[in-house]
């Protein structure tokens, strides 16, 4: 039985070698190595309206939500 162990744990060695060596020359064959090809993308979808929260309502929106939750805390323990 130890040396079915021993075969075992000799054989998930060269295993878990054998799968990171292949991984490796994966992960290399990815790369470019003469040719580089280049995507030149530009897209430009503002129009000018702005983020949500750079409007001013947003904050007296977002301001007066929070002082009710604030309010409704503080008089909930007041008992």
């Amino acid at each position: 039985m130890k040396q079915l162990t021993h075969i075992r744990n000799a054989s998930l060695k060269y295993f878990a070698t054998a799968v990171l060596f292949l991984s490796q020359t994966l992960i290399w064959a990815q790369e470019t190595t003469t040719t580089k090809k280049t995507v030149d993308v530009d897209l430009n979808v503002d129009d000018g309206s702005g983020e949500w929260y750079v409007q001013p309502w947003a904050w007296v929106v977002g301001a007066a939500i929070f002082i009710i939750i604030i309010v409704a805390l503080l008089r909930g323990k007041s008992e």
